[in-house]
């Protein structure tokens, strides 16, 4: 039996949650069907025949706007069933298997790939929805042989103002059957808490080597109808990589992984559903994976939802690109976790992801293969509320050069350490060598110090060393079994970090290995250090044999703190011939330094006073010819 219909479009949405019921009972029983009070003006127009037999169900396109078969759904639904069928994937037009693309227009008729198992023994609703536009474009309904034709209204223009519905509903209709016999029935209801998809966010994680990737976020407010989300990831140029994914929390995310569909086009909607499969409100977005996200996005708001309140992305790259993120996020009592990801652009390859769990902290680790130095790269900070759901985004762009970007926030606070004093000590002779000195104040978030040393012109000569101490130095690098890197240029950087690992302070010097300090040290002594008392310096070089021989002899006071004296000697002229002699005695009447050529050169001479935390807080200077008997 063919059903007929010239129904109008009518909201989806609107006929489950806002309609006006209306129940109509014949001696068969009949399926109750809701009524319209609003119209989508992108809706198509179009008239449709319906014709259903005990095995068989076939859609007409009599007249109209044509359609694509991928937009179509068909509902049918009995007592105990229903069952939704997509023209573009589940049955075929004019007898052809029919795809996402495919064409429905008029003089067109579709049938499912199955048989539908309708034998007449409960009613049966056929329902047609256009899900762009979110409307029923056609419905029919079969109860018993008999044809109950279910029109929907004339399009109305949406009204300007909105009237809330009152809060009873009262409504009575008369049927008359094919025995003649009448039935009234009256029903009140309550309109239901409606269902309405409040954000969605999209993120395309698109890459060369991974191909298409997306992860959908969303937030719906669940009323009563609520039962499930859908999520269908449309590829608009290769229909076999369309997806659907269905979650059942209100609130959550769905992901998209096919490993192919780079620079593809792609629908993406996010679609509310009742245990019937209805659609109670749904959003769409188009994308192109390209890796950049839609313009289309929401956002997910929650006024508790945890957010960066400051990131600083630190440039560790020396022989490899390596990065560590310092961040803080407030509302953490929702947080679950963050993650970054060290997205390189130019090697997509070297691209990893770290994360974290605490709400203030240092997401560290990230180091890449020798080469990648100089490559841009993305620091995609990304922050997970309680339920899994992506709440805040950052991106920050960097060169892999060992310098921090440009922008990044100041993450102390009032009760963050900082450095009282600091000292770089250029103490290269025959190759780069360097120390650190330093005191910490406000200790009670101390967490330690890193001293990081980079060579700008030979990434071999390089190093990254810690300290747990306040007030220590940190002289572990020293280039001496590295050929010529003597005279090279060096970044310096003496970084302060708290409990949390994050950077508070730091100290940055760029400086030539040559034996002279970069300027700004600081004097680390106090009261209590030890100090030289007095100190001389003999030259008892012999010219005529070329032999370089130096004596010291030194007094220290204030020796309660001591460790020793050491004294460098370097030779301006002839690096090689440089040296030096230690001694942990308070008192020295005849320390030695000697070479068996170097005299006629000239030397400079350092007799420094260290203490128990290895720091120089005393010292004396000199230059002299060796030979010359004028020390």
């Amino acid at each position: 039996m063919q059903v007929a219909s010239r129904a109008q479009s009518e909201t989806v949405g609107v006929v489950l949650l806002l309609g006006l019921v209306v129940v109509v009972v014949t001696v068969g029983g009949v399926a109750a069907l809701a009524a319209v009070d609003d119209y989508r003006d992108d809706a198509p127009l179009v008239e449709l025949d319906v014709t259903v037999d005990e095995s068989n169900l076939t859609l007409a396109h009599r007249a109209g706007d044509t359609l694509r078969a991928g937009d179509v759904a068909v509902i049918t639904r009995s007592e105990d069933t229903t069952t939704r069928y997509s023209l573009g994937t589940d049955g075929d037009i004019n007898g052809r298997a029919a795809t996402t693309e495919s064409l429905f227009g008029p003089g067109d008729s579709w049938r499912p790939a199955a048989p539908v198992g309708f034998d007449g023994s409960d009613p049966y609703l056929v329902l047609v929805v256009h899900e762009p536009s979110n409307t029923v474009i056609h419905r029919a309904e079969r109860t018993l042989g008999a044809v109950t034709e279910t029109p929907g209204p004339a399009p109305t223009p949406r009204p300007t103002t909105t009237t809330s519905p009152p809060a009873t509903t009262t409504s009575t209709a008369t049927t008359t059957s094919t025995t003649a016999t009448t039935t009234t029935a009256t029903t009140t209801s309550t309109p239901p808490e409606s269902t309405a998809i409040n954000g969605v966010h999209v993120e395309d994680r698109t890459t060369d080597s991974g191909g298409a990737g997306y992860r959908v976020d969303y937030d719906v407010a669940a009323g009563p109808d609520f039962d499930r989300v859908r999520v269908t990831f449309e590829n608009l140029d290769s229909s076999w990589a369309t997806q659907t994914v269905t979650e059942t929390n209100a609130r959550g995310f769905a992901t998209y992984d096919i490993g192919a569909g780079v620079g593809d086009r792609y629908r993406i909607t996010v679609a509310a559903l009742d245990a019937g499969g209805n659609v109670l409100d749904s959003r769409t977005i188009s994308d192109v994976a390209d890796g950049d996200n839609p313009d289309a996005n929401t956002g997910l708001p929650e006024s508790n939802d945890p957010k960066i309140r400051g990131a600083a992305l630190i440039d560790l790259t020396q022989e490899g690109a390596a990065y560590e993120l310092n961040y803080n996020v407030t509302n953490a009592s929702n947080l679950s976790e963050i993650r970054v990801e060290f997205d390189n652009l130019d090697a997509p390859s070297a691209t990893a992801e770290l994360s974290g769990t605490a709400s203030r902290g240092t997401i560290a680790g990230y180091s890449a293969y020798d080469g990648t130095e100089g490559d841009d790269y993305e620091a995609v900070i990304r922050v997970f509320d309680e339920d899994g759901v992506l709440v805040d985004r950052r991106v920050i762009s960097d060169v892999a050069d060992g310098v921090d970007p440009a922008g990044n926030d100041d993450l102390t606070r009032a009760s963050s350490p900082s450095f009282a004093g600091t000292i770089i000590d250029d103490l290269s002779m025959t190759q780069a060598d360097y120390e650190a000195s330093y005191n910490v104040t406000d200790r009670a978030e101390f967490g330690g110090v890193r001293l990081w040393v980079s060579n700008v012109d030979a990434s071999y000569a390089e190093g990254i060393y810690e300290s747990a101490d306040p007030r220590h130095t940190i002289d572990d690098f020293a280039a001496e079994d590295n050929g010529g890197t003597f005279g090279m240029t060096y970044h310096i950087r003496l970084q302060l970090l708290d409990a949390d690992g994050v950077v508070v302070d730091e100290r940055i010097v760029t400086d030539d290995a040559d034996w002279t300090d970069p300027s700004g040290n600081d004097g680390l002594s106090r009261a209590g250090s030890p100090a030289l008392d007095s100190v001389s310096v003999s030259d008892q070089s012999q010219t005529n044999r070329n032999r370089v021989r130096y004596r010291v002899d030194y007094d220290v006071i204030g020796t309660s703190e001591f460790a020793e004296v050491e004294v460098y000697f370097r030779n301006r002229q002839q690096p090689q011939a440089s040296g030096v002699v230690r001694s942990a005695a308070t008192s020295e009447n005849n320390l030695e330094y000697t070479e068996t050529y170097g005299t006629g050169n000239t030397y400079d001479i350092e007799v420094r006073v260290v203490d128990d935390d290895g720091i120089v807080v005393d010292r004396y200077v000199l230059s002299d010819i060796a030979g010359d008997k004028n020390a």
